[in-house]
C-alpha cells in the first residue's frame, strides 16, 4: 500500500454535470483508453495484468485514470522509485490499476450516493484492490520495536505481513456529498493544502482533482484524474513513513502485534504468488474498536493488553462507533476518522512546558534517566493517542472545529492556525498540528493516576464505561479536591455492607484487598474477616470475581474522595460527591502533617496522613489530588439511631419518640418483592438516597413541647396496649410530623463557615405538610448555627454537634452470607447537632 499527500494541481476541472455530451459513447473501457493514445499507460497495465478481456466486454467496472503526460509526471518523481514503465512490479502494476478500479459502474456524482439511493452521504467506497495484491515482506529492521515483534527481531526472521486485511477504499468528495454534509468551500480548501479554490462542481478522488468525468462506456465510467493516484496507506502506515511524525508513530507502534492470518489466508497467498511460505500475519494495533467494529484487546499469546487506543489505526475499512445501526459497508462509506497528529518539533516543544513537562520529569526522575520515553506505560501514551484520535471527519472540518470536543467532552479549541498540513489515509485523515493536544487526564485531578502504575486500581475504576468517573474528574468546569488512594490503601478498605453482619460479634466485619489483575486488565479483591478491635484480618472468606461488586465499591469509594470544592479554605468538614463527610485538619502543612478523616476514621480517631499533594491548578487544572498510602477514606456503619443511642441520656426524650413513631424500619420494602435488607440496626425510613441535616432537641425542649400537646411515646404504648389503635395512629402521626420537621435537606456543618463559606438560607425539611415541604432558616459562621422554624423562632446548635451517621441500603434482602455477592443499593448521610430548642411548623401544630 503506497502513500500519497495531497499535492493538487490547480487545473480547471472540465464541466462534471452528468448530463454533458459523452466524449466516447459506445466503445469499451479498454477500447476507449487504447484507441485514445492518450492513455498508453493505462492500457499497458490492463493488458499486462490480463484484465483486457474482461474490460474489453460488457459488465460493469469505474475506472479512474490519468493520461500519458501525468506518467511522465509520476516517472520522474515517485515514492517506488521507478522511472519507466518497465521498472514495475506486478505488484506495483496491480496497485494502480486495482486501486483505480471499483467493480460497479458508477456516473461521477452517483458515487457521492450510497443504495437506497441516498443521496450525499458516500465518501468512501472499497477499490477492486484485494488484500493479496499487495503483501510486503516486513524485515526486522523494519518492526516496531515492541514485545510482539521482539521474537522474530530477535530470530532475524521476516515475516510476510500484510498491513491489514480488510480492503483499501478511495476517498472521494463530490459535490452532493459536500452540499449534503455542509462540508463548505473554505473546508475543501483546507483539506487541499490550499493547493486549490473550490468551485461548484469540483471533485477530487483520492485528494486529486478530477479533470473529465462521465466517460461512458459500453461497460461502465471512466472518470480522469490529473495525476497517477496510488492506493492510500491506512494512517498508521502513512504516519510511519511521514519524516516529520517519528515521535507520534513509535508511540503508536507500541500498540501494533503481528497476528497470524490463518491457513486460508496462507494458502490463497501462496496459490496466487506460487510460493511457499510457512505463514502469512497481518498487522493489527489494541482498540476498543478495530476490524468489524470489536474491541481487540487479546494479544497473540492469549494475554489481555493493557491501554487501547480509540480506535484501530490500521484498520482499511474502518467506521465510526456512532455508526452501530448501521450495516459496517454503509457505514464505511458514509464517514472516515481523523487524527491529530503533533509533528517531532511540536512535540519537543511540548516536553518542554505545561503537562508534557510534568510527564518528562515524572519519567526522567528529574532528569536521570537517558530513555525515558520508553518507560511511560501504555495506558498514559493511549490517553495522549486517544484524546487526539476523532470519530467523525465529516463533523471535524474547520466550520465545526467549535463541535470538536477533548477527553472530557470539553471544546478541544482546535483552530485552523493549528494545522499545519492535512494527509489523507485511506481510513481518514491525518491533521499535522505544530502544538499538542494533551489529554485532560494530564492537568487534572486525575493525573497521579493517569501516570502511576501504584494508582492503576483508581485509574480502572475512573476509565471504566459503567462508573463513569474520568469525564467528571477531567472536567474543567468545576474545581475539585480528590484524595486518591494507592493500591496498596486500596488493600484497607472495610466493606460497608458487612457491618456488624459477621459471627456473632459486632467487632467483626469484612475487609477487601483490591488488587490490580494485570492478566485480566481488570480489579479484583480478597475479602476476609476483619476484627476492628484488633486492626488484625482473621480468615480468608472469599475472591470477588463479580465485577459489578467491584465496580459498586469502587464507585463507592469514588463518591466519597471527591469534593467540590477546595479543602484548604478555613473549613474542617466537608461534604463528598456521594454525600458523605470529610474532616481535614492541618491543610496548609500538606505531606508534613495534613490529614483526613472519614466517618469511619473520626469514629476510631485515627486520621490518614496525606503523602503527597499534586496542585494541579499550577499547570492550568482543576484542583488539588492528595495521595493516601495507608488506608482508603471509609464511612461509619452507625445509622441515625446509633448515633442518637451512643448519647442516650442527651437524647433519651427524641429516642422514645422516633421508637413508638413507626419511622424505623430493619427492612426496606419489608415483605414485598423488592425487599431490601439495610445496615445492622434501624434506618429511618422515609430518608432516600441524599445528605441531610438532623436537629435534635434537648430533653427539656422535647418535655416542654409535652405541655402544649405532643404526645408522649408511653402515652401512645398505653393506648396501643388498651387497643384503642385508631387514637394511638393519630398520636402517632403528630409525632412523625414533629420528628420529619427537624430532618432538613442537605449537610449543614457547625464550621468555620467564614466569607461567602457562611451559610444564610431556606432549606426543606422531609416535613410534607399543608401543600408542601416545610422549611427552617439556618445561618452558620464562625462555628455557631442557630435555626429559625417556621413560627419565626430562632434555636441555637448545641456543643454536641457535627455526628456523622449513614445509613444503608442492600441490593438483596439478605447480607448475612459472605458468599453473597451484595452491592450498596443507596445510602443517606445524616450530620446531627443538637439543638436548645424544638422546631415548630405551625403554632397550633397539635391540635
Amino acid at each position: 500500500m503506497l502513500l500519497i499527500s495531497i499535492v493538487l494541481t490547480t487545473a480547471g476541472c472540465r464541466d462534471l454535470l452528468e448530463d454533458q455530451t459523452p466524449g466516447w459513447l459506445g466503445s469499451s473501457i479498454y477500447d476507449n483508453l487504447n484507441e485514445d493514445g492518450n492513455y498508453n499507460n493505462m492500457a499497458r497495465l490492463i493488458e499486462d495484468l490480463n484484465y483486457k478481456d474482461i474490460l474489453s466486454k460488457t459488465g460493469s467496472k469505474t475506472l479512474i485514470v490519468a493520461d500519458d503526460e501525468a506518467f511522465d509526471r509520476f516517472y520522474s518523481s515517485n515514492p517506488w522509485g521507478v522511472s519507466r514503465y518497465s521498472d514495475l512490479s506486478d505488484a506495483q502494476k496491480k496497485q494502480l490499476l486495482f486501486g483505480s478500479m471499483i467493480n460497479n459502474s458508477y456516473q461521477l456524482n452517483s458515487l457521492s450516493s450510497s443504495a437506497g439511493p441516498i443521496l450525499g452521504n458516500c465518501m468512501r467506497r472499497l477499490t477492486a484492490l484485494t488484500v493479496y495484491d499487495s503483501v510486503p515482506v516486513i524485515t526486522p529492521d523494519d518492526m516496531p520495536n515492541n514485545p510482539f515483534w521482539a521474537p522474530y527481531k530477535k530470530a532475524g526472521k521476516s515475516l510476510v505481513c500484510m498491513m491489514d486485511a480488510t480492503q483499501v477504499p478511495m476517498i472521494h468528495f463530490i459535490e452532493k456529498q459536500l452540499q449534503t454534509q455542509k462540508i463548505t468551500s473554505d473546508d475543501y480548501n483546507f483539506l487541499m493544502n490550499y493547493t486549490t479554490q473550490h468551485r461548484p462542481g469540483d471533485a477530487s478522488i483520492n485528494g486529486l482533482p478530477v479533470v473529465g468525468a462521465n466517460i461512458k462506456c459500453s461497460n461502465g465510467f471512466v472518470h480522469e484524474v490529473s495525476e497517477v493516484m496510488l492506493p492510500l496507506q491506512n494512517m498508521a502506515e502513512l504516519l510511519r513513513t511521514k519524516p516529520n511524525t517519528t515521535q507520534f508513530s513509535d508511540f503508536l507502534e507500541r500498540f501494533s502485534a503481528p497476528f497470524y492470518g490463518g491457513i486460508n489466508a496462507t494458502r490463497e497467498y501462496n496459490r496466487l504468488n506460487g510460493t511457499s511460505v510457512d505463514s502469512v500475519f497481518q498487522k493489527r494495533y489494541f482498540s476498543k474498536r478495530s476490524q468489524g467494529g470489536l474491541l481487540l484487546q487479546t494479544t497473540p499469546e492469549g494475554k489481555t493488553f493493557d491501554g487501547l487506543l480509540k480506535f484501530d489505526p490500521g484498520w482499511n475499512t474502518y467506521y465510526p462507533s456512532t455508526s452501530a445501526s448501521t450495516a459496517g459497508a454503509d457505514a464505511m462509506q458514509q464517514d472516515m476518522a481523523v487524527m491529530l497528529v503533533p509533528s517531532d518539533d511540536a512535540f519537543e516543544r511540548f516536553w518542554e512546558s505545561g503537562s508534557g513537562l510534568i510527564l518528562k520529569d515524572y519519567f526522567s526522575k528529574g532528569g536521570t534517566v537517558a530513555n525515558w520515553k520508553d518507560s511511560i506505560p501504555n495506558y498514559v501514551i493511549a490517553d495522549l493517542i486517544n484524546n487526539n484520535m476523532l470519530n467523525l471527519f465529516q463533523s471535524s472540518v474547520p466550520s465545526k472545529f467549535n463541535l470538536v470536543l477533548n477527553d472530557a467532552s470539553n471544546p478541544m479549541g482546535i483552530t485552523v492556525e493549528d494545522i499545519d498540513s492535512v494527509y489523507f489515509g485511506c481510513n481518514g485523515a491525518i491533521y499535522l498540528t505544530n502544538k499538542v493536544f494533551s489529554p485532560t487526564s494530564f492537568i487534572s485531578v486525575l493525573y497521579p493516576a493517569a501516570v502511576d502504575e501504584r494508582m492503576k486500581i483508581v485509574k480502572w475504576a475512573a476509565d471504566d464505561q459503567v462508573i463513569q468517573y474520568k469525564a467528571y474528574l477531567n472536567s474543567m468546569e468545576s474545581r475539585y479536591s480528590f484524595f486518591l488512594p494507592t493500591n496498596d490503601a486500596l488493600k484497607n478498605y472495610i466493606d460497608p455492607v458487612s457491618y456488624g453482619r459477621v459471627g456473632a460479634s459486632s467487632n467483626l466485619t469484612y475487609l477487601y484487598r483490591f488488587f490490580y489483575d494485570y492478566t485480566a486488565g481488570s480489579v479484583g479483591a480478597s475479602v476476609w474477616t476483619y476484627d476492628l478491635t484488633t486492626n488484625q484480618l482473621v480468615d480468608s472468606v472469599r475472591l470477588v470475581q463479580n465485577t459489578d461488586e467491584i465496580r459498586n465499591r469502587l464507585k463507592d469509594i469514588l463518591d466519597s474522595h471527591t469534593v467540590v470544592g477546595d479543602v484548604e479554605d478555613g473549613n474542617t468538614f466537608y461534604r463528598t460527591k456521594g454525600g458523605t463527610t470529610l474532616k481535614v485538619t492541618n491543610p496548609s502543612m500538606g505531606a508534613n502533617g495534613m490529614k483526613v478523616w472519614g466517618s469511619a476514621q473520626t469514629d476510631k480517631n485515627a486520621g490518614i496522613p496525606i503523602f503527597k499533594v499534586y496542585d494541579q491548578l499550577a499547570v492550568g487544572g482543576n484542583g488539588k489530588t492528595y495521595i493516601l498510602e495507608e488506608a482508603p477514606i471509609m464511612t461509619t456503619g452507625k445509622s441515625v439511631y446509633d448515633i442518637l443511642k451512643q448519647d442516650s441520656l442527651q437524647f433519651k426524650e427524641f429516642i422514645d419518640l422516633l421508637e413508638i413513631s413507626d419511622l424505623l424500619v430493619d427492612k426496606m420494602n419489608k415483605g414485598e418483592s423488592n425487599e431490601r435488607a439495610i445496615g445492622n440496626s434501624f434506618n429511618i425510613g422515609f430518608l432516600s438516597n441524599f445528605h441531610y441535616t438532623l436537629y435534635v432537641p434537648t430533653n427539656a425542649a422535647i418535655q416542654a413541647e409535652y405541655a402544649k400537646g405532643l404526645p408522649k411515646a408511653d402515652d401512645v404504648r398505653a393506648l396501643i396496649d388498651a387497643g384503642q389503635t385508631e387514637e394511638a395512629a393519630q398520636k402517632q402521626a403528630l409525632i412523625q410530623q414533629f420528628l420529619k420537621y427537624h430532618f432538613q435537606d442537605n449537610s449543614l456543618f457547625v464550621d468555620n463557615n467564614q466569607g461567602d463559606k457562611a451559610i444564610n438560607g431556606r432549606f426543606e425539611t422531609s416535613l410534607l405538610y399543608d401543600g408542601g415541604f416545610k422549611t427552617v432558616d439556618v445561618l452558620a459562621t464562625n462555628y455557631e448555627m442557630t435555626v429559625k422554624d417556621a413560627t419565626g423562632v430562632v434555636h441555637q446548635v448545641t456543643d454536641l454537634n457535627n455526628q456523622i451517621a449513614r445509613e444503608y441500603v442492600f441490593n438483596t434482602s439478605d447480607v448475612s452470607n459472605p458468599l453473597n455477592s451484595s452491592e450498596i443499593y443507596s445510602t443517606a448521610n445524616v450530620v446531627v447537632h443538637q439543638i436548645s430548642g424544638a422546631l415548630r411548623y405551625h403554632s397550633n401544630q397539635y391540635k
